[in-house]
C-alpha cells in the first residue's frame, strides 16, 4: 500500500465525521441532494454573507482593529481624541482584511475536513473512477455542502465588487475571475464533477489567509512580521496556484478524463472543452497576478515598501465608497 493510500486510510479512521454530521443536519430536508433546491440554498447563503460581515465588523473585527491600531471606538466626531482620515481608512482596511482572513480560514478548514479522508484527494485518476459525462458517481453531503457554501460566496462577491469594494485598477480582471468561478462551480455541479471542483478550491482558497494576515501586520506597522508572512504567501501562491493547479488538476481534466472516456466509450464534448477552457482562463489570470506579486516583492526588496500597485490614485476614486469590502478577493493585493 502506497503512502498516499495509507494516509487516506488513516484519515478515514481518525478524521472528524463531517459527513455524518451533515447527514444528521440535512437528512430528510431535501437539501444537499442535488437539483434546484441546492442552488436555492446557495442563494440563501449568498444573502447571509453581507449580513454576517456587518455583524462581525461591529462585534468582532471593529473592536480588534481599534485595539491593535490604537484608534478610539465609536463615532470619531463624538470622541475627545483626534482621529485622522488616514487612521479611519486604515481601520476600515484592517477590518476588511480580518473579514477576508476569517472567511478563508473557514473555507480551508471545511475543504480539508471534507477532502482529506477521500481516496481521490491523493490520486487524480480517481477523479474519474466509475465516471461518465455527466458523471454518475454518488456525491457526498460534504462535497455538496462545500459547493453550496463557495457558490453562495462568489454569487454575492460579484455585486459587492462594484457596490462596496475598494476601487482597483484590475477590477474587471477580478470580475472576470468571479464570473468564471461561478460558472465553473455551477457547471461542474451539473456534471457531478465535484471531486475535481473540490481540488480546484483546495488550490485556491488558502492563499488569502497569508495575504490578509500580512496586510493586517502592515496596517499595525509590524514590518518584519509583514515581510515574513508575505514570503509565506508567495510560497503558497506559487506552490498551489502556479504549480499544483496546472500540474495536477488541469492535467487531469485535460488528459485523464479523456483516457477514462475512451475506456467507457463516452463522448465528452462539448463538456471537456468548456470545462478546460474556463480552468485555463483562470490559470492565465493567476499568471498575470503572479507578475504583480513579483513586482510587489521587488518593490519591497528595493524600496522597503509594499503598497498595492493596483490601487487607484485618490484623485481617480470619484464616488466609490472608501476602503470597504463585502467579499473575499481571490487575488493578491498587499497594501
Amino acid at each position: 500500500m502506497g503512502a498516499a493510500a495509507t494516509w487516506a486510510l488513516w484519515m478515514q479512521q481518525h478524521a472528524p465525521d463531517v459527513e455524518g454530521l451533515l447527514a444528521r443536519a440535512f437528512g430528510g430536508t431535501g437539501l444537499l441532494r442535488g437539483g434546484t433546491s441546492d442552488y436555492v440554498m446557495a442563494l440563501a447563503i449568498a444573502c447571509a454573507f453581507p449580513l454576517m460581515r456587518y455583524i462581525m465588523d461591529r462585534r468582532v473585527y471593529g473592536p480588534i482593529a481599534s485595539r491593535v491600531l490604537g484608534v478610539p471606538r465609536g463615532d470619531p466626531k463624538k470622541t475627545d481624541v483626534a482621529v485622522s482620515q488616514e487612521q479611519l481608512d486604515t481601520l476600515d482596511k484592517f477590518k476588511e482584511s480580518a473579514y477576508k482572513c476569517g472567511v478563508q480560514i473557514c473555507f480551508s478548514v471545511v475543504l480539508l475536513l471534507v477532502g482529506l479522508n477521500k481516496p481521490w484527494f491523493y490520486d487524480t485518476k480517481l477523479y474519474w473512477a466509475e465516471c461518465s459525462w455527466p458523471c454518475n458517481v454518488p456525491i457526498s453531503y460534504g462535497e455538496r455542502f462545500v459547493y453550496c457554501l463557495v457558490l453562495g460566496f462568489y454569487v454575492q462577491a460579484v455585486p459587492m465588487l462594484f457596490l462596496w469594494e475598494t476601487k482597483r485598477k484590475d477590477r474587471l480582471e477580478v470580475f472576470a475571475h468571479h464570473v468564471a468561478t461561478i460558472v465553473l462551480i455551477a457547471y461542474s455541479y451539473y456534471l457531478n464533477l465535484t471531486r475535481v471542483g473540490v481540488m480546484v478550491l483546495v488550490c485556491h482558497e488558502s492563499n488569502d489567509i497569508f495575504l490578509e494576515a500580512a496586510k493586517m501586520a502592515r496596517y499595525a506597522k509590524h514590518e518584519a512580521l509583514t515581510t515574513a508572512i508575505f514570503v509565506v504567501f508567495m510560497l503558497s501562491w506559487f506552490t498551489t496556484r502556479v504549480f499544483m493547479f496546472p500540474a495536477f488538476v488541469i492535467r487531469s481534466t485535460l488528459f485523464e478524463s479523456m483516457a477514462r472516456a475512451e475506456v467507457v466509450g463516452a463522448y465528452i464534448q462539448p463538456h471537456h472543452a468548456i470545462l478546460n477552457g474556463f480552468l485555463i482562463f483562470l490559470y492565465c489570470l493567476h499568471v498575470y497576478w503572479s507578475y504583480l506579486i513579483l513586482r510587489i516583492a521587488i518593490k519591497q526588496l528595493t524600496t522597503g515598501g509594499a503598497d498595492d500597485i493596483r490601487e487607484v490614485p485618490p484623485a481617480e476614486r470619484a464616488v466609490v465608497p472608501k476602503n470597504r469590502v463585502a467579499s473575499v478577493g481571490s487575488m493578491p493585493s498587499p497594501e
